[in-house]
């Protein structure tokens, strides 16, 4: 069976390169051509704390594609699932399947081109980077688990692709644990509009409140019971502060995506994506900085943060 990487940026890579040297068929696809050609060169190089590697596996731009694919393997940012989906409309195999391994709620974009029966879902959150062509760092290994989006349920594929790609498990609820993510990740987002690591905007006793109002904004939007993770308990967000500040400074990756989207490779965020899945004033506020730095209207910094602080501060209630 060849698995198809749909996407070779930080996550996609790690996982692409960890299956294709434990022995599987991979084909990974960028839109970027260095870095295809790089890998195609020199091979995928994997570095960091958690091992460094190098493997050949073959790469190709969207144009290179094969007319079939059986399993597909999508790791775009969100505002690229919809164009990743249409790479797969016409390609996917009658038997064939697609796992988004992606942040946000992404799959109705996968569902619309291939069928939703055809669809699977992970949650991800080991801590990777793209370096430069060829070249990524794996910052951690943290909690992975693929599921079926209807939940109740493990399938033979959803057992098929655990057995791929590392360490993946699974689970009978993947929605719990993307809510889940959509809390810390909200976290994330505020915490990207300073300069601060990720570990410091989650242990600094001045935003700590803020943090945990913004989590409370988002998991009372879930439509599921939501799961914990390398730290994060739903029903205990102060400690949850402690232990994701700990997790966080344990990783070589101490900057968000999004942070390295904003002020390394500065390039539009997933932003309006994630407005348009969480809704609340404190996570609209913080799409509002957000997009004023992407637009070049403010830089990452404390006071951004300080902002945000005062704004959550400022919705609750008189005591």
């Amino acid at each position: 069976m060849k698995y198809v990487f749909i996407g070779a940026g930080a996550i996609g890579s790690t996982l692409g390169a960890r299956t294709a040297r434990a022995g599987h068929d991979v084909l990974l696809c960028d839109v970027a051509a260095d870095h295809v050609a790089a890998i195609n060169a020199r091979g995928l190089e994997i570095t960091g704390p958690v091992e460094e590697f190098t493997v050949q596996v073959p790469a190709v731009t969207p144009d290179g594609l094969p007319d079939r694919i059986d399993r597909a393997v999508v790791a775009v940012k969100s505002l690229h699932t919809a164009a990743a989906a249409e790479l797969l409309r016409d390609r996917l195999a009658p038997d064939g399947f697609v796992l988004s391994v992606q942040n946000g709620l992404t799959a109705h974009h996968l569902s619309n081109a291939v069928g939703e029966s055809r669809v699977l879902s992970a949650f991800v959150n080991i801590g990777a980077d793209y370096l430069e062509p060829g070249r990524i760092i794996q910052g951690n290994v943290a909690t992975f688990r693929i599921g079926e989006l209807a939940g109740g349920v493990i399938t033979d594929r959803v057992r098929e692709m655990v057995s791929v790609l590392p360490y993946a498990q699974a689970t009978d609820n993947v929605l719990g644990y993307l809510w889940g993510k959509e809390a810390y990740g909200a976290m994330l987002w505020a915490g990207a509009v300073s300069d601060l690591p990720i570990a410091d905007t989650l242990d600094t006793p001045r935003y700590r409140p803020l943090m945990i109002a913004i989590a409370r904004e988002v998991l009372a939007q879930a439509p599921v019971k939501v799961e914990g993770f390398d730290g994060f308990e739903p029903d205990d967000l102060d400690g949850s502060l402690d232990r994701l500040a700990l997790f966080n400074r344990r990783s070589a990756k101490r900057y968000s995506g999004i942070y390295r989207d904003l002020v390394v490779r500065k390039r539009k965020t997933e932003i309006d994506e994630m407005l348009s899945e969480l809704h609340g004033p404190i996570f609209a506020k913080i799409g509002e900085v957000i997009h004023d730095i992407e637009q070049g209207r403010r830089v990452n910094c404390v006071e951004n943060l300080n902002e945000l602080a005062d704004h959550a501060a400022s919705l609750r209630p008189a005591s």
